[in-house]
């Protein structure tokens, strides 16, 4: 059996929140907050398990099913560079339904700029079925951060 062919894929996000950078790093720093963005479509998917230990070397674990095509999503990540309010660097493993489908190496960098943030995050992506989906990871991703700015906005951004 021969084995597919990787697949490398990168992209970058940039946006300006009108929110302090402590409250932008909050969003992937606290449980509490960052369930209400990094999740499935509630209409479509079921939360299976949720765990998160933000240390250098901790692990966050996301594990769900899509209700239409039954498939399990799995995000297994350890973080590996923590600076409040400055920067974030961590790697995760991506499975669906028992199969492993790519690994990633994220970094988000957040600058204040003008009463709020520059935020901007980058993803290093092998797929490792040799399949492209840099595309289906970055809309994924903007979705998110859309997330992210409206749960800004609703707790009071410049706070």
């Amino acid at each position: 059996m021969t084995e597919a062919q990787l697949f490398h894929g990168t992209f970058t996000l940039k946006r300006i929140w009108a929110a302090p950078p402590h409250r932008v790093f909050d969003a992937w720093s606290d449980p509490q907050l960052k369930a209400q963005w990094f999740t499935g479509p509630p209409e479509r998917w079921t939360l299976l398990r949720r765990s998160m230990d933000f240390r250098v070397g901790g692990q966050e674990v996301l594990e769900g099913r899509f209700h239409e095509s039954g498939t399990v999503t799995l995000f297994e990540a350890r973080y590996h560079a923590i600076e409040p309010a400055r920067r974030l660097v961590y790697t995760y493993d991506l499975h669906h339904s028992g199969r492993f489908h790519s690994v990633t190496l994220s970094s988000l960098q957040l600058e204040s700029e003008a009463g709020g943030t520059r935020v901007s995050y980058t993803e290093q992506i092998v797929f490792l079925n040799g399949k492209d989906g840099t595309s289906d990871r970055h809309n994924g991703t903007e979705i998110q951060f859309d997330m992210i700015e409206a749960n800004l906005r609703s707790c009071g951004a410049k706070q």
